[in-house]
């Protein structure tokens, strides 16, 4: 059927009657379909009113029977001693822990409660002080009235209710409660009331009238007309049909459980949908499931919607007939008609199709001397015209092709639907691909894993979008491909090969690390040595033999923190230096880093404030990394510091934990806050401290940068000239488990 209709209209003359056809079509379709969707959409607003007036009995029969637990309830609680059964009140027989008596005392009203239609109860039970049930009766399902079994005690201290009713606990609602329950000795689901029995003003014990949900719904069902009727709790989960369990409904979905909770007037405008059950269609009505006044689920109401159907089922024959037979007249009609003007134009198609399918000197043969004659002349010199271009063209691609081959660097072409359309020599050899081998199918299949470790560069001059590619080690560049007038042909991505380019960057970081490695075991020696003489151990020393020492053991410290610095930046770039990030304590690093810089900072004449709460939430970090940005900014601040006081705080914000550490030094110019975090950076020899002894290599506070970054922070400066400088960075919480943002590359965009 599907091949026949498009078989005609690819001819002229079903194009032609087609219109035709088609509006008288649609106006008898429009004309009965109105009449239709009127008649429909009023027995539909009828059924909504009929389900929504249904839901409303059924919320008021769930209010009334709790009603009437309450007055049952109160009359058991109330009642005083039965002489003719000999029984006691049963506050009394609560309080003397009488359950023989209480038992006794109970058992008429159970059998009570069974035969009245407002309670129709199915358990009845006594709680002590302790919680533990002392007189649990049942009525077993199918039995008579005055059948009923006994339970054995069990344990409701752990109950939602019990310490509220045993301590007298009430709310606006009162000292009374209600609830869906299901006791642990049965899987049975209970609509429960709960009530405390006092004696005076002592609470001596609870009842519990319960009735089963599934009795109550089944009732109601057949009281109000419905179908089914459903209750699921707060979060969608079904908790008590009556539908059967064959076919069992699914969990609400979020976004309609949403709309529940937001609906303000939820009788007002009753929330609909449409449900198919074991092949029956019903309508579904949903309204908050409230008891006690309060919301504790939602509750949907259900009816099948034959007779919604039935009305659209009626007029639909009618509809199609009248379409038919207008349909049938006037396309007999048209096609009469359209024949003796589309013949010529068949034969032009003809042509045309011969010459698109590579009958380049097909011509079309028509004779009339209308404008369909013009046109098959006009035609005939188009068909020469191509012959010459399609020549011009192919000589054309054969050169582009050819420079495109010849480029070193490896070339791939990408359609605006993501796929790989082409694809050079250069990049088949980074594939590994011969020329018969198909194509990957998206920029994403090809195998590019992102170099995360060993990238060549300086901070943030390092190298972008570098991929490893088997084993090559490629840069990926992707750029839109566009006409003159912006439109969008795909993108083509550039693969480098860098692989020699990283190599050699590589064998430098390792030889920079290596050198530094060499250089700090002397320097160990020295510093131990000079240590020692300044301490008298190899003898006493004159005044000017300590300055010589001092000065030796001072320029060997700043030795080592240099090699230590330029170590740490090399396992950067060369990966080595890995990252645990776990939930810490951010008080032991920071104390760490101050203990470590304390003495040289009070050996400087400078005062150290430390502002750090006991108390501090656990942060998402690594150990080593967090004192090792402390011990850095707290050096720079000592460094450039010639008095005053250094300050350390952590301050808990919303999002993350800041730690700050301050000084009262001559300050930073603002247009210097970007480039102090770049690898060598010292200033611009105004700075306090840029020509001292103390002077550094301008690594420490790249150093902070990277490993910050690392963590998922963020570092900066906070700096005034002649007001000192405050350095701070940020900490995630151990409860935030987001990671740091990347910034999308080529690959993520094309593919």
């Amino acid at each position: 059927m599907r091949r026949l209709i498009g078989e005609l209209q690819k001819q002229l003359k079903y194009q032609i009657i087609g219109p035709f056809l088609l509006l008288a079509i649609v106006v008898a379709i429009v004309g009965l379909t109105i009449v239709a969707f009127f008649l429909a959409r009023q027995q539909q607003d009828r059924f909504d009113n009929e389900l929504a007036a249904a839901t409303r009995t059924v919320s008021d029969a769930l209010l009334a029977q709790e009603q009437a637990n309450l007055s049952f309830l109160r009359e058991v609680a109330f009642a005083q001693r039965n002489e003719s059964i000999n029984a006691p009140a049963v506050a009394d027989a609560f309080y003397e822990n009488n359950v023989e008596g209480l038992r006794l005392a109970l058992e008429p009203f159970f059998l009570q409660g069974t035969r009245r239609s407002d309670v129709r109860l199915d358990r009845l039970m006594a709680f002590d002080r302790n919680g533990r049930t002392i007189v649990d009766f049942e009525r077993p399902p199918l039995a008579g009235e005055e059948t009923y079994i006994t339970h054995d005690s069990i344990d409701l201290s752990s109950a939602w209710f019990t310490s509220r009713i045993l301590n007298g606990e009430a709310d606006e609602r009162g000292d009374k409660y209600a609830g869906l329950i299901q006791f642990s000795n049965t899987q049975t689901l209970y609509l429960a009331t709960i009530a405390p029995v006092r004696r005076g003003n002592e609470v001596v014990g609870g009842l519990i009238v319960a009735i089963r949900i599934d009795n109550l719904l089944n009732t109601v069902v057949q009281q109000s007309r419905l179908d089914g009727i459903i209750l699921y709790d707060q979060e969608g989960n079904l908790i008590a049909t009556t539908f059967s369990s064959q076919v069992r409904p699914a969990p609400l979905r979020q976004e309609l459980v949403s709309q529940v909770k937001a609906n303000p007037d939820p009788y007002g405008q009753t929330l609909f949908t449409i449900e198919t059950i074991n092949g029956v269609e019903y309508q579904f009505a949903y309204v908050p499931l409230t008891i006690r006044g309060g919301r504790a689920g939602i509750m949907a109401t259900a009816r099948t919607r034959e007779e919604v159907l039935l009305t659209w089922n009626n007029i639909s024959p009618l509809l199609a007939l009248i379409t038919f037979s207008l349909g049938l007249g006037i396309a007999v009609l048209g096609l009469w008609v359209a024949r003796r003007i589309t013949r010529p134009l068949e034969v032009l198609a003809e042509t045309a199709s011969a010459v698109v399918n590579g009958d380049l000197q097909r011509r079309a043969s028509v004779n009339t001397q209308n404008e369909i004659g013009v046109l098959a002349q006009q035609f005939n010199r188009m068909t020469e015209y191509l012959i010459e271009l399609l020549a011009q063209v192919r000589a054309e691609a054969r050169q582009r092709t050819a420079i495109v081959e010849s480029i070193t660097d490896g070339i791939i072409f990408i359609d605006v639907h993501g796929e790989i359309r082409s694809i050079n020599r250069a990049t088949r050899h980074l594939l590994g691909l011969h020329d018969d081998t198909a194509l990957p199918r998206r920029l994403s299949d090809l195998p590019l894993k992102p170099l995360t470790e060993g990238i060549p560069g300086f901070g943030d001059q390092r190298a972008q979008n570098l991929y490893t590619l088997g084993s090559y080690i490629v840069r990926l560049s992707v750029e839109d491909v566009r006409e003159d007038d912006g439109h969008l042909l795909g993108y083509v991505a550039v693969l480098q090969d860098l692989t020699e380019e990283v190599m050699v960057d590589r064998a430098k970081t390792n030889f920079i690390g290596t050198i530094s490695h060499e250089l700090r075991t002397p320097l160990t020696v020295i510093r131990g040595n000079a240590d020692l003489l300044a301490r008298g151990l190899a003898g006493p020393l004159e005044d000017e033999q300590k300055s010589f020492v001092e000065a030796i053991r001072l320029q060997a410290n700043n030795m080592t923190n240099l090699i230590s610095n330029v170590i740490t930046i090399a396992n950067l770039d060369s990966g080595s230096l890995k990252s645990t990030l776990e939930p810490i304590e951010v008080q032991r690093p920071l104390e760490d880093a101050i203990w470590q810089m304390q003495g040289q900072i009070k050996a400087k004449g400078l005062r150290l404030n430390v502002e750090i709460p006991r108390k501090l939430p656990m942060v998402l970090a690594d150990f080593d990394h967090v004192r090792t940005i402390t011990l850095q900014l707290l050096d720079n601040a000592r460094r450039y510091t010639s008095a005053g006081t250094i300050t350390v705080r952590a301050i808990p914000q919303p999002d993350v934990l800041k730690i700050e550490v301050s000084d009262t030094g001559r300050g930073i110019p603002s247009n210097l806050h970007q480039q102090i975090f770049e690898r060598f950076f010292r200033g611009d020899g105004t700075n306090e401290g840029i020509n001292s002894g103390e002077r550094g290599i301008g690594l420490g506070l790249a150093i902070c940068k990277q490993l910050i970054e690392r963590l998922g922070g963020t570092i900066g400066v906070e700096s005034t000239p002649g007001q000192g400088s405050t350095f701070f960075f940020t900490l995630r919480y151990a409860d935030d488990t987001a990671t740091p943002e990347k910034p999308a590359t080529g690959l993520e965009s094309a593919a």
